[in-house]
């Protein structure tokens, strides 16, 4: 008996873990390395405030020793799903200590509506927050799997150094560009130009799935005439921004926020490909 409890213990080692959205997954792959399977919900393009989880996923949420999620500020097709599971099988990286909060933009306010609150939660695109999430998945998965605690302890202190590096190299990457003015397609930035300090002026909408009113783009014709650069993303129908762009002569940028690139396969690959995609444009400016 006491050699089958063994082989159980040696078994459950290999923790399972289920993200939301593709930046944490990235997160979790780092931290638990070889010890376990790391995997997301939301497919490239979809969009994490309305996807629709098929049962194949509700199944995946139900067996994952860990699920990790923002909140529901975020991801609100997990509001409901989440509420059955235990409190230990979730990790709702919101509501973490030390992790920083922007202060929020004064024109995101200028929308009524708005899906996320009043905080940004977009919070890994600060490199700080991403130590934050690594610490804190570390422990929650050195309690479920005791023997590889050291591991995942170990991964994340290499990923928090990694990071810190990366911190360092975007900062000089974008200092030279930290007052050319921009806009973004929707407000989810805020975590990554508070970090920078960069110019941003606006956003073409604040919910990314509503199309922007007649009132808030002729605000926004006047807020972006001396602007260099309107980001766009690859997920939605950005028709309104670039005829946007076109109006005002603005340069087109993209910015992939979610990793949803192939290419990306890393945490701070994203980070990087952020930083260098919003310089190119902004440098333009200055050529």
């Amino acid at each position: 008996m006491s050699g089958l409890s063994v082989f159980a213990s040696v078994a459950r080692a290999e923790v399972d873990v289920v993200t939301s959205i593709k930046p944490l997954a990235l997160i979790a792959r780092a931290v638990v390395g070889e010890s376990g399977r790391v995997s997301h919900l939301l497919p490239p393009n979809a969009s994490p405030h309305d996807y629709p989880l098929k049962v194949s996923d509700m199944q995946r949420l139900t067996d994952a020793d860990l699920v990790v999620w923002v909140g529901e500020n975020l991801e609100t097709f997990l509001r409901r799903p989440l509420n059955p599971l235990k409190a230990e099988k979730r990790l709702t990286l919101s509501t973490l200590e030390g992790i920083h909060w922007p202060e929020q933009d004064e024109h995101d306010h200028d929308h009524g509506d708005h899906h996320h609150g009043p905080r940004d939660p977009h919070l890994w695109l600060n490199p700080n927050n991403g130590a934050v999430v690594a610490r804190a998945l570390a422990e929650r998965l050195a309690a479920l799997d005791p023997a590889g605690a050291q591991g995942y302890r170990d991964r994340a202190g290499a990923l928090e150094q990694t990071l810190s590096e990366l911190d360092r190299a975007l900062e000089t990457r974008l200092a030279p560009v930290r007052d050319v003015p921009f806009a973004v397609y929707h407000a989810g930035y805020q975590h990554f130009v508070d970090r920078y300090r960069l110019n941003q002026r606006a956003a073409v909408t604040l919910s990314p799935e509503r199309r922007p009113g007649a009132r808030h783009l002729y605000e926004l014709r006047e807020r972006l005439r001396n602007a260099a650069c309107l980001f766009t993303e690859p997920y939605y129908d950005m028709g309104s921004a670039r005829r946007l762009a076109d109006e005002l002569k603005l340069r087109l940028g993209e910015l992939d926020l979610l990793g949803a690139r192939e290419a990306i396969t890393s945490y701070p690959q994203l980070l990087e490909r952020l930083g260098e995609d919003i310089a190119l444009c902004l440098e333009s400016e200055q050529a």
